[in-house]
């Protein structure tokens, strides 16, 4: 007497979330319903197959759903059944349904579910239809509640998707769930690669990503996307690090959130500004650890900029400075970096100011900002009305949009009231920077006063930023450098002088005159080098 063998099944889970995979119809709770079922059944599970995928669409684009069938195909002598718990887990989307039942029509497969029995008669069909139709409706109707939840969310000031890198969600008693800043160094580094880009210390994209990796940003990150489009979306959110809610797609315009910012609303415009190119880029220049010089050495025949690079030669690498501007005599021809970077250092070597000199100059800066800051009660002022300004302009257009029964026209002052809205945001953050300034002006003159004390030190200890910092701070102009003779030192324009013009000079005045003038000037190079 012989017994028929038991049907080979398959067991097919789905759920549309992470949440679901933990709550009770998550993926154990739906194969433990279908191991069951298989049991009564008499059939023997040979394979699960689990899916965290979304109901609509493509059912290809499962990819648990493409190795099932994927399998089947590996296994054509075998006849399996394919258990499911619920009709929904199948398909929510009409088209696919019919199109996945065809796909398993093509394969002899045959679908079992818990809660439907599949009939292959006219009524059968009908009322699979209608019930893949109700999967789909119910599926579109909770995609349509979660976008109005989402909207009234971004409406109010919340920031409702997924969060940026740099922040989690907390759960605060008064705002629920709100963005908040990560401890630890995410969050730093995030603030200084927006600053240094906004102020040109990464002149490109590319820049910024060479410094968070250099940085280990990457590190401890579970995704390890480390290419341009990562530092792009990073640029692209300025906005939210600075505060502030939008999401365009929605229609909903920028507007004060409920979160800690992490960079300035000024930063946040300077990126932007420069993304969308109304910033005028400067040239590149290929600023490199191995090169610090690049860009502030010029050729001695046609007092361009030189470039650097690597050379192949037999017995390695070598690393040389170039001339490379058109009809030069000296296009072309090599210089080796250690007879530049040594006749930098024998030059930063030679400066030596006096520290009294350097205290007498450092007290006029301070007398200078000290002199400035009184002004900024006045700026404030001025500020402070143009905000009311603003604010009554916008009370007036929305007023106007009340009153007014024309669409066009009402598009025009919705239009017209979210640039004011952005102007407002930008007045109170002004006002709001003036009133807290965020950099701490005698700490950036200790620091640019720390390099121009002693410049060899600062370069020979110093990584590529600090060099190049040496470079901009002490040299007003680019170095003129010729291949017999080296670096020409009638050339030179070092700010250092004027400090011993400070001492040696007849004229008070005019020396009082030379240091107001290159305060500022010194002083906001190092805020772009330096940003914090």
């Amino acid at each position: 007497m012989t017994t028929d063998k038991p049907k080979k099944a398959l067991i097919y889970c789905r759920v549309s979330s992470l949440r679901q995979k933990v709550d009770g119809n998550g993926l154990d709770s739906q194969e433990h319903r279908c191991r069951i079922y298989a049991a009564q059944k008499g059939y023997e599970v040979e394979k699960v197959f689990r899916d965290s995928f979304t109901g609509g669409g493509d059912f290809m684009k499962r990819p648990a759903m493409k190795e099932l069938l994927e399998y089947v195909d590996k296994n054509p002598h075998k006849k399996f059944i394919v258990v499911f718990d619920d009709l929904k887990r199948f398909a929510r989307d009409t088209v696919f349904h019919w199109n996945l039942r065809r796909a398993f029509d093509a394969r002899s497969l045959k679908p079992e579910c818990l809660n439907f029995n599949f009939e292959d008669t006219p009524e059968g069909a009908f009322i699979e239809t209608v019930l893949a139709a109700q999967g789909q409706l119910d599926r579109e109707q909770n995609r349509r509640q979660v976008i109005q939840k989402q909207e009234a969310r971004l409406e109010r000031g919340y920031w409702p998707f997924y969060q940026p890198p740099g922040y989690k969600f907390i759960k605060d008693p008064i705002h629920g769930k709100l963005l908040s800043p990560k401890e630890g160094l995410e969050p730093l580094l995030i603030r200084e690669a927006l600053e240094g880009f906004a102020s040109g210390r990464f002149p490109e994209q590319m820049d910024v990503l060479r410094f968070l990796v250099s940085r280990d940003y990457y590190k401890n990150r579970k995704s390890k996307n480390r290419y341009v489009e990562d530092v792009k979306r990073l640029l692209n959110r300025a906005s939210i690090y600075a505060g502030c809610i939008e999401y365009l797609p929605w229609g909903v315009s920028r507007r004060k959130g409920h979160h800690e910012p992490i960079i300035s609303l000024d930063i946040c415009q300077k990126v932007e500004e420069k993304l969308s190119g109304k910033v005028r880029k400067q040239s590149r220049q290929d600023i490199h650890p191995d090169f610090p010089a690049r860009g502030f050495i010029a050729c001695n025949v046609c007092g361009k900029p030189l470039t650097a690079s690597w050379s192949k030669g037999r017995n390695g690498k070598f690393a040389y400075y170039r001339c490379k501007t058109l009809n030069c005599d000296m296009r072309n021809k090599s210089i080796r970096r250690n007879d530049i970077e040594n006749g930098i250092e024998k030059i930063l070597l030679g400066i030596k100011p006096r520290r009294s000199v350097l205290l007498l100059t450092k007290a006029a800066f301070l007398d200078i900002w000290h002199q400035r800051m009184k002004d900024l009660t006045l700026i404030t002022k001025q500020r402070e009305q143009e905000l009311q300004r603003v604010a009554d302009e916008k009370e007036t257009l929305i007023k106007r949009v009340v009153t007014t029964q024309n669409e066009i026209v009402i598009k025009e002052y919705e239009k017209k009231i979210e640039e004011v809205s952005t102007k407002e945001i930008f007045l109170k953050e002004k006002i709001k920077g003036v009133n807290t300034p965020r950099v701490s002006f005698e700490t950036a003159l200790n620091k640019v006063f720390e390099v121009l004390e002693n410049p060899y030190s600062k370069w020979k200890s110093g990584d590529l930023h600090d060099k190049r910092l040496v470079l901009k701070l002490v040299f007003t102009e680019l170095l003129r450098f010729d291949h017999h003779q080296g670096f020409e030192t009638a050339s030179l324009a070092l700010p250092l002088r004027v400090f011993d013009h400070f001492v040696t000079s007849k004229s008070q005045d005019v020396e009082m005159l030379e240091v107001e003038s290159r305060s500022e000037m010194i002083t906001q190079d190092f805020l772009q080098v330096y940003p914090r």
